[in-house]
C-alpha cells in the first residue's frame, strides 16, 4: 500500500515533467523530505494541505512574510506550486482525507507541537502585522529550539516547546478585542528583533489601561518568555491540602443496575468504585450518607436529546458576555446566503453631496486620511479592517495586496484571485489562469494617497494602526456630514456595500468582475464565482462601464460632470489574459472533443447483420456524444444520470427541467434554455432508443421493457395530479438507481447490463484523445455567456445561481420563462456554432 508521501512525490514529478523537466525524481524526493523533516510532521503527513494553504493565505496579505516562512520551512517554490495550483486527488479515500485533515490527533500537541501550529493556521486572524509576527515566530522558533526542548527547563506536564506553540496558536486564534489590537500593532516595524517584540509585549502586559480585564493574559506572558528566550526551570510547589478532601468525587461513567420488581425504565446508578461505608455510615471521601440515586423515566443506554433544556448560568462579567455573545443576524444571513436587500443604496443626490465633501477633505491634511478611507470603502467595497491590510509598494518582486505604483507613476490595485477547486495535472485543453490581478487606480485617489504618505512612499496606506480609533472617527465624521444634509444618514454599511446594492438594483454588470478585481466575496458570487473565467481586458472594460453609469447618474442629478473620473480604462501588460475558473476549456479543446466523439460514432457503425457487440459499441458512442452536448448546452453539473427522464424535456419550447443539486423542497430545481442543435440531437436520441428496443427485444426483453418506460414516459405522466407528480419527481430526480435515458451497455458474462451514465465514465470514454473535467461544459457556458454580454439575471437563470428570494419557479416570481428562453437560445446557438456542435443521425433510427 502506497503512503501519502509516495503519492505526493508522484504528483510533484508529474508537475515537474510539465514545467521543470530538468528536476529528477531523486531531487524532488530529497526536497520533499527536507520540508517534511523541517516542519516535524508526523509520519502520516496528516493535514499537510493546511500548511500549503497557510503559505497562500499569508502571501495574499504579506508577500515578504510568506517568502520568509517558505525559506524557514525549506519549502521549495516548485513544490508549493505543484500542490497549490493543481488539485491533488487520490483514489484512496483514507489517504485523501488524511492529506486534507483539519484536526490533530491525540498526542500531537505534545509530540508535534510546531506542526499543530501550522495545521490549525486556517483558524488564525491574519493581518499584515499578524503575518509578520507569524514569520518572526517561525524564524525565532528554529533559533531557540534547543532551549525549548531542554529537559531542565521543562514543566512537570509539558516542555517549553509545547508551552510556546500552544500559547501562540491560541493567541492567533482567539478573537478578543485586546488580542486583536496586539496582532494589529506588533511588531512595530518589519525588521523588529525578537527581543524588541518581547519588550513590546511586556509593555502591553504592564499597562493597566490596556488590560483592565483579560483572562487570556497568560498567552502574552508565555510569548514574552519565548521571544526573549529567558525561560527558567519550573517551580514545583506542593500545596497543603486538608486531611479530608471536602470535594466530592465525580464519576464520568456511572453504572446502571435494574431494580428488582421495579419498572423497566427505573435503574439504580452506582459509582464505578465500590462504596464501603465506615461504621458511622459515612465514606472516607464523602461527608454525606451513602445512598442510592435513582433516575426515573430515563433510558441510560441512549444519548441525551440535544433539544433537552440544560441548567443555565448567567455571566455577570461584561467581558465574558462579549466573548459568548452570538450574532444571530449574521448567522442567519450566512446560513441562507442572503444579501441585504433594502433601501440602503446611496442615491445620486447623496453621492453628489458626499463627493463634494470628500474633495474638500482631501485638501486638508488633517482630514486627508479620513477621505482616503471613505474613498476606498466606496470604490473597493472594503471594510476598515481590510483597508488596514492594504499597502503601497513599488517593487513587483515584493508585491502584496494594495496599491502598486509603476515606473511611469501610474497606480494599480493588486489582489490575488484563487479558488479552492483546482484542475488536475491530467486535464488537457483548459485555459491557463492567473492569480495576480492588477486594476487601474483613478489618478485623483492615487495622488491623495501619495500626498498622505509624504516622504515615505511605501508602507501601509493608513498611518493609524488602531481600527477602533479609525471606526469611531469615521462614524463621527459621517454623522456630522449627514446632519448637514437633508437626506438619509450616510453610514459605514452603505459605503462598503454601495457597489453590491447598486448592482442588485441595476444589473449593469455581473458582480463577478468586482469580486475578481478587488478580492471581495460579494454575496451574489459565493457560488457563481467558481464557474466564471474572463479575460483581463474584458474585466476592466466592465468596471469602466459600471463607474460610467454611476457618474452619469450623478451628472443627471447635478447637471454637471464630476471634476475627475471614478475609473480610468487602462490595461496592465501581462502575458496570461485569463483569470477565474481553472476548469474552463478552450474552444480548440472543445473542437477536439467533438471530433473525437464524432469519429467514435462513425467508427462503431454496425454492419449489415447488426451484431450485438457492434450494437453495444455504437449505442455507447452515440450516448457519449449526446451526453457531452447536453452538458455543454444546458450548464448541467457533473451528475449521475443527467436528464433522468424525457418528461423534463419540452422541445417545442426549447426548455428542460434540471435537478442536479436539489433538496426536499426542490429549491434548486430549475428550467433552462436548450439550443436548437441540442433539441434536434435529443429528439434523434429518443428515436435511437425506440429503435434499439425493437432490435434487442428478443435477446433482452427485461431491459427493453425498461427502455419502454423511458421512451413512452410522457404518456404515463400526463395524467398525474399534483400529489402524484410530486411523488414521481422525488423518485426520478437525479437518481442513480432509477434507469434514465443516458446509459451505457456492458457485457456481463453471457448477458448485457445497462448502467446509468456517471461523470467518470463520460470522462474516461475519450481520455485517449483529450481528458476534460466532467463539469467543463458548465464552466465553459458560464464564461461565454459573460463574454456575450448577457444580462446577469438571465445568466443566473440558466446556471441556477440564484440567492434567497430569487426563485424563478416561485408563484410570486415576475420572470417570464418563455421570454427568458427566447432571449438566451439565439446566444446558445451562436456558441454551439463557434465550437462545431452538430446534430448526428443514428443509423439504427
Amino acid at each position: 500500500m502506497k503512503s501519502l508521501k509516495q503519492y505526493l512525490v508522484e504528483h510533484i514529478c508529474r508537475y515537474g515533467e510539465l514545467n521543470m523537466p530538468h528536476i529528477g525524481k531523486d531531487e524532488i524526493s530529497e526536497d520533499l523530505d527536507d520540508f517534511v523533516d523541517r516542519i516535524f510532521a508526523p509520519e502520516s503527513l496528516g493535514g499537510l494541505k493546511q500548511v500549503i494553504k497557510l503559505i497562500a493565505r499569508v502571501r495574499n496579505i504579506s508577500f515578504h512574510s510568506a517568502q520568509s516562512i517558505m525559506k524557514e520551512l525549506n519549502l521549495a517554490m516548485y513544490i508549493f506550486d505543484a500542490l497549490h495550483k493543481y488539485s491533488f486527488d487520490i483514489e484512496d479515500r483514507y489517504i485523501s482525507n488524511e492529506y486534507h485533515r483539519t484536526k490533530y490527533q491525540k498526542g500531537w500537541c505534545s509530540e508535534y507541537p510546531f506542526y499543530v501550529v501550522l495545521l490549525k493556521s486556517y483558524e488564525y486572524n491574519l493581518t499584515i502585522k499578524s503575518c509578520e509576527l507569524f514569520a518572526t515566530f517561525i524564524n525565532h522558533y528554529y533559533s531557540v529550539l534547543d532551549t525549548l526542548r531542554d529537559k531542565d527547563l521543562a514543566r512537570e506536564s509539558s516542555t517549553r516547546e509545547e508551552d510556546a506553540c500552544s500559547n501562540f496558536r491560541l493567541f492567533m486564534r482567539t478573537n478578543v478585542a485586546e488580542l486583536n489590537f496586539v496582532r494589529e500593532t506588533i511588531p512595530n516595524t518589519t525588521g523588529d528583533s525578537p527581543a524588541a517584540i518581547a519588550h513590546q509585549l511586556d509593555q502591553y502586559l504592564t499597562s493597566k489601561e490596556t488590560w483592565p480585564y483579560l483572562p487570556h493574559k497568560n498567552y502574552l506572558r508565555i510569548l514574552c518568555h519565548f521571544f526573549s528566550n529567558d525561560w527558567k526551570p519550573a517551580k514545583h510547589i506542593t500545596r497543603r491540602r486538608p486531611a479530608i478532601d471536602r470535594v466530592p468525587k465525580r464519576y464520568a461513567d456511572p453504572i446502571a443496575i435494574p431494580i428488582v420488581g421495579a419498572h423497566n425504565d427505573i435503574f439504580a446508578l452506582i459509582p464505578d468504585e465500590p462504596l464501603i461505608p465506615n461504621s458511622e455510615g459515612l465514606n472516607d471521601d464523602d461527608q454525606f450518607a451513602a445512598q442510592t440515586f435513582v433516575i426515573n423515566n430515563r433510558d441510560v443506554d441512549t444519548k441525551r436529546d440535544k433539544t433537552e433544556l440544560l441548567d443555565t448560568a448567567i455571566p455577570f462579567n461584561k467581558h465574558v458576555q462579549n466573548r459568548t455573545a452570538i450574532d444571530v443576524t449574521a448567522s442567519v444571513r450566512r446560513s441562507h446566503n442572503m444579501g441585504i436587500q433594502n433601501t440602503q443604496l446611496l442615491m445620486p443626490e447623496e453621492l453628489n453631496f458626499l463627493i463634494e465633501k470628500l474633495i474638500l477633505m482631501g485638501h486638508r491634511p488633517g482630514n486627508r486620511e479620513m477621505a482616503i478611507v471613505i474613498w476606498l470603502m466606496l470604490l473597493l467595497s472594503k471594510s476598515i479592517e481590510e483597508i488596514q491590510s492594504l499597502v503601497v509598494f513599488t517593487d513587483l518582486s515584493k508585491k502584496q495586496q494594495g496599491l502598486y505604483i509603476d515606473e511611469l507613476g501610474q497606480g494599480w490595485w493588486f489582489f490575488y484571485v484563487s479558488h479552492s477547486a483546482k484542475a488536475k495535472l491530467d486535464n488537457e485543453g483548459l485555459r491557463e489562469v492567473k492569480e495576480e490581478v492588477f486594476t487601474p487606480c483613478p489618478e485623483f485617489l492615487q495622488k491623495l494617497i501619495v500626498e498622505n504618505r509624504q516622504t515615505q512612499l511605501t508602507g501601509p496606506i493608513l498611518k493609524e494602526k488602531d481600527s477602533k480609533i479609525i471606526t469611531s472617527s469615521l462614524v463621527r465624521k459621517l454623522k456630522k456630514l449627514s446632519d448637514r444634509h437633508a437626506s438619509a444618514r450616510v453610514s459605514v454599511r452603505r459605503l462598503v456595500n454601495f457597489v453590491s446594492y447598486y448592482l442588485n438594483s441595476t444589473d449593469v454588470i455581473d458582480p463577478i468582475f468586482i469580486d475578481y478585481s478587488y478580492a471581495v466575496h460579494m454575496y451574489t458570487t459565493r457560488v457563481a464565482r467558481s464557474y466564471a473565467n474572463v479575460r483581463d481586458d474584458f474585466r476592466t472594460e466592465k468596471l469602466c462601464k459600471l463607474w460610467q453609469n454611476v457618474e452619469q447618474d450623478i451628472q443627471r442629478y447635478s447637471g454637471k460632470p464630476l471634476p475627475f473620473s471614478l475609473f480610468e480604462l487602462r490595461h496592465f501588460d501581462q502575458t496570461n489574459p485569463f483569470m477565474g475558473s481553472s476548469f474552463t476549456p478552450t474552444n480548440d479543446a472543445i473542437s477536439t472533443l467533438i471530433n473525437s466523439l464524432t469519429k467514435r460514432v462513425s467508427a462503431s457503425i454496425p454492419g449489415f447483420q447488426h451484431r450485438l457487440l457492434d450494437m453495444i459499441d455504437y449505442h455507447n458512442a452515440f450516448t457519449a456524444y449526446t451526453a457531452w452536448m447536453l452538458l455543454f448546452g444546458t450548464g448541467y453539473r457533473a451528475a449521475w444520470n443527467p436528464l433522468p427522464t424525457f418528461a423534463l424535456f419540452l422541445p417545442s419550447l426549447n426548455l428542460m427541467g434540471i435537478s442536479d443539486k436539489d433538496d426536499s423542497d426542490f429549491s434548486h430545481s430549475r428550467i433552462v434554455a436548450v439550443p436548437n442543435v441540442l433539441v434536434s440531437q435529443l429528439k434523434e436520441y429518443k428515436r435511437h432508443l425506440g429503435c434499439l428496443r425493437s432490435l434487442l427485444r428478443v435477446l433482452l426483453p427485461k431491459m427493453c421493457s425498461t427502455i419502454d418506460n423511458i421512451v413512452d414516459v410522457q404518456q404515463n405522466v400526463l395524467n398525474f395530479n399534483h400529489t402524484q407528480a410530486t411523488q414521481w419527481y422525488k423518485v426520478i430526480r437525479n437518481s442513480r438507481k432509477q434507469q434514465g435515458p443516458f446509459f451505457f451497455l456492458h457485457r456481463q458474462g453471457n448477458s448485457v447490463v445497462a448502467t446509468n451514465l456517471s461523470p467518470s465514465e463520460l470522462v474516461n470514454y475519450c481520455k485517449n484523445t483529450i481528458q476534460l473535467p466532467a463539469n467543463a461544459g458548465r464552466h465553459w457556458l458560464k464564461s461565454h455567456l459573460l463574454e456575450k454580454n448577457i444580462c446577469p439575471e438571465l445568466i443566473n437563470f440558466q446556471m441556477g445561481h440564484w440567492q434567497a428570494g430569487e426563485v424563478p419557479l416561485g408563484h410570486y416570481s415576475a420572470l417570464s420563462h418563455v421570454e427568458a428562453i427566447n432571449e438566451i437560445v439565439p446566444v446558445l446557438d451562436e456558441l454551439f456554432e463557434e465550437v462545431g456542435w452538430k446534430s448526428l443521425k443514428s443509423v439504427i433510427s
